[in-house]
C-alpha cells in the first residue's frame, strides 16, 4: 500500500525511519521504507546500515552523487506501492498519528497532500539564519496554506500516488540545492492533480549554521539563474525576482554592488540575508549575459 521514501546525504536517518517503522507496524498495513544515500561515502552510513535490520525497510548506498531530483525519481522508480511518502533525512514526525493521517488520505490518487513544516524552538536555534529563515516562510498556518497550496510545497513532507508523480517526475537537470520544490510544483500545476494541504507537519531538524545556509543559498541562487535561462521559470514566480525587477524598473541596481555575503552569515538578520539575495542575483545575472 505504502512505500516511504528518504533520499539522505552524509545524515543519521535510522532515527526517523525507527520511529516511521513503529507506526507504520501499528496500522498493519503493507508498506516498505526505502532509504538512498546519495553517494556521500560518508562514515555516518554504518549507523544507517541498521535500518536493514529492519522489516520492510532497505537502505542502500549509492556509489556516484546522481542528485537531489534523481535520486527521488531513482526511489519512486525502487518503490513497489502505489502511494509514496516522501521525507526528508533530517525530519521528524510531529506526532504518533503521523502515518494514520496520511493513510486516511489514500483515496483520491489525483491529489498529492502536503503535511507541512514546523521548527522546534531550541534555545542554540534561535541565533541561526536558517531557523529564523524556516519559522517565517515554511512553518506556515494551514489555514494560509490552504490559500495558496502550491506556494507553500515543501518536498520534506508529502504523499503522491504513483500514476500521478509518473506524470510530473522531479526535473533532474537541477543537481544541486534549490529551487526544485517550485518547478515540481508547477509541473503538479500543468497536469490534472491538485496539492492538498493538510495539517501533518514534521519537525525540520537539519539547522544549518549559517555559513552553511549562505552558501547553500548561492548555491540555490545559481540554480534559480538557469532555470530562468531555460524559461522554466520568469521573473513574477518569485517574491526574489520580482523585489529585483523592481529595483531594476527604478534603476537601483547600484545597490546591490556591496557583497553581503559575510556580514550576512554573521547576523541573524533577514533583512541582512535578503540583501545578500538580492546583491548575489544581481552579480549572477550581470556576469551571465
Amino acid at each position: 500500500m505504502l512505500s516511504v521514501l528518504i533520499p539522505t546525504y552524509n545524515y543519521n536517518a535510522f532515527p526517523l525511519v525507527t520511529e516511521l517503522h513503529q507506526q507504520l507496524v501499528l496500522e498493519n498495513i503493507s508498506f516498505e521504507i526505502i532509504c538512498f544515500d546519495d553517494g556521500s561515502k560518508a562514515s555516518i552510513n554504518k549507523e544507517n546500515e541498521a535500518i536493514n535490520t529492519l522489516s520492510y525497510a532497505v537502505f542502500k548506498s549509492l556509489e556516484t552523487n546522481i542528485g537531489r531530483s534523481a535520486i527521488r525519481n531513482l526511489l519512486a522508480k525502487t518503490a513497489q506501492y502505489n502511494w509514496l511518502l516522501f521525507l526528508d533525512a533530517d525530519v521528524k514526525p510531529a506526532n504518533k498519528n503521523f502515518i494514520k493521517t496520511y493513510i486516511s488520505c489514500c483515496k483520491e490518487r489525483k491529489h498529492i497532500f502536503c503535511g507541512g513544516i514546523l521548527y522546534e524552538a531550541y534555545s542554540e536555534h534561535k541565533k541561526l539564519l536558517r531557523y529564523s529563515y524556516g519559522k517565517k516562510h515554511e512553518e506556515i498556518a494551514i489555514a494560509i496554506r490552504k490559500q495558496r497550496p502550491d506556494k507553500y510545497f515543501f518536498t520534506a513532507n508529502f504523499l503522491i500516488h504513483k500514476k500521478a508523480f509518473n506524470t510530473v517526475l522531479f526535473d533532474e537537470q537541477l543537481t544541486k540545492y534549490g529551487y526544485e520544490d517550485l518547478i515540481f510544483a508547477k509541473e503538479i500545476e500543468k497536469s490534472s492533480c491538485k496539492i492538498v494541504q493538510i495539517e501533518n507537519e514534521i519537525y525540520h531538524l537539519g539547522i544549518d549554521s549559517n555559513e552553511s545556509f549562505v552558501n547553500k543559498t548561492a548555491m540555490a541562487l545559481r540554480n534559480l539563474n538557469f532555470l530562468l535561462k531555460q524559461n522554466q521559470l520568469s521573473f513574477s514566480d518569485t517574491n526574489l525576482t520580482r523585489a529585483y525587477f523592481k529595483l531594476k524598473r527604478f534603476k537601483l541596481t547600484f545597490l546591490l554592488n556591496f557583497n553581503w555575503k559575510n556580514v550576512a552569515i554573521q547576523s541573524n538578520s533577514l533583512v541582512v540575508f535578503n540583501a545578500f539575495r538580492l546583491s548575489y542575483l544581481h552579480q549572477i545575472l550581470k556576469n551571465s549575459k
